[in-house]
C-alpha cells in the first residue's frame, strides 16, 4: 500500500459505497493511534467499519504475538544467490528489536521464494539477485509502530508499503497474515509480491471480473471485494465485484 489513506477520502466515499454493499453487519472500531503512530493528545471519534463473511475484513486476525517496537534500525540478513547481470540486486533487513523464533534466514528464504517463483514477477520479465551490499532494493521486516510511523496509519488497520527503494514488510501482517487469506504462506508470497509490485512502478487494481483470482496490485490485505474497498481507500469502484485470493502477477 503507498501513500497514506486519508479518514475524509474514506468518509466522503462511506455514503455512495454503502448504497451498493447490501447486509453488512458493522462494528465500531476506535482510532486510537495518530497517522504517526503516536498516541492522540484527545479522545478521536469512532466509525464504524463494514464486516461481512469470513474472508473479508482489513483488521489483524487473531494469533501469535508479534514485536509492537523496534529500534529503527534493520541488520541484512547475510546471504547471495547468482542470477543475470540485468536481476535486480536487493536485500533482506530485519529490523533491530525483532527476534524471529527460527531466525532470520527463513524469514529470507521466504522472501526469496516468493520473487523467483515462475509465477511471481518473472513471467513479466523481472528477475531478482539477493546480495549483502549495494542493493538496489531493500526489503524489511518492520515492526509495528515503526511501520506505522513509515506508511502512515489514518485507517487503523496495520499496513505495508514502498517508500523510495525501501519495502517495509509489516511485522503484524508477516506473523498474522489477513482474513482474506486461509494460508499464511500464500499471504506473505502476496505481500512480497504487492509490495515490490509498488517498486516495480505498479499502482493499486480493482478486481476485474466477479469470482476470477484478485490482481496482486489490488489491496487483498483489505479486502477482495471492491465494494468494501471503496469504503475503506476510495481507489476503486464499488461495482460488486469480488475476487478470489491470488499471491502473484497475473
Amino acid at each position: 500500500m503507498t501513500g497514506r489513506l486519508a479518514v475524509a477520502h474514506y468518509l466522503a466515499g462511506l455514503s455512495l459505497a454503502a448504497a451498493t454493499v447490501l447486509a453488512l453487519d458493522t462494528r465500531t472500531v476506535p482510532m486510537h493511534v495518530t497517522a504517526h503512530g503516536r498516541p492522540p493528545t484527545a479522545a478521536l471519534p469512532t466509525y464504524t467499519v463494514p464486516q461481512r463473511i469470513r474472508g473479508f475484513g482489513a483488521d489483524l486476525p487473531p494469533g501469535a504475538p508479534f514485536p509492537e517496537h523496534g529500534t529503527g534500525r534493520w541488520r541484512i540478513v547475510p546471504g547471495s544467490t547468482t542470477a543475470t547481470p540485468t536481476a535486480i540486486p536487493y536485500t533482506v533487513e530485519v529490523e533491530e528489536g525483532i527476534t524471529l523464533r527460527e531466525g532470520d534466514q527463513p524469514f529470507a528464504a521466504q522472501v526469496h521464494h516468493a520473487l523467483v517463483h515462475p509465477r511471481g514477477w518473472p513471467r513479466k520479465g523481472y528477475t531478482f539477485r539477493r546480495v549483502d551490499t549495494n542493493p538496489t532494493l531493500r526489503i524489511r521486516l518492520t515492526a509495528q509502530n515503526t511501520a506505522r510511523e513509515q506508511c502512515g496509519f489514518d485507517l487503523p488497520y496495520d499496513t505495508s508499503c514502498r517508500i523510495g527503494d525501501t519495502v517495509y514488510l509489516s511485522a503484524p501482517r508477516w506473523f498474522r497474515g489477513a482474513h482474506t487469506y486461509d494460508s499464511l504462506t500464500a499471504y506473505r508470497s502476496y505481500l512480497v509480491n504487492h509490495e515490490v509490485g509498488h517498486f516495480l512502478g505498479f499502482g493499486h487494481e480493482p478486481c476485474p471480473e466477479n469470482g476470477t483470482p484478485a490482481p496482486v496490485m489490488m489491496q487483498q490485505t483489505l479486502s477482495t471485494a471492491n465494494d468494501e474497498l471503496a469504503q475503506l481507500s476510495g481507489e476503486v469502484p464499488p461495482d460488486g465485484k469480488t475476487c478470489t485470493p491470488n499471491p502473484w502477477p497475473r
